[in-house]
């Protein structure tokens, strides 16, 4: 219960809205997105490179 307290006088203390929080969370997932991918490409890329493609 005192985390959640924590957190909820965090949130309104920052003056974030839900929206920015949203937004916020949005931008993550879309930069862990691109990171995954581009390591997959690596992994891809090296994979092949190995093999003599």
């Amino acid at each position: 219960m005192k985390y959640v307290l924590a957190l909820m006088l965090g949130v309104v203390l920052s003056g974030c809205t839900a929206n920015d929080w949203v937004d916020a969370a949005g931008g993550i997932m879309q930069a862990k997105d691109s990171h995954e991918k581009e390591s997959r490409n690596k992994r891809i890329k090296a994979a092949n490179k190995a093999a003599g493609y």
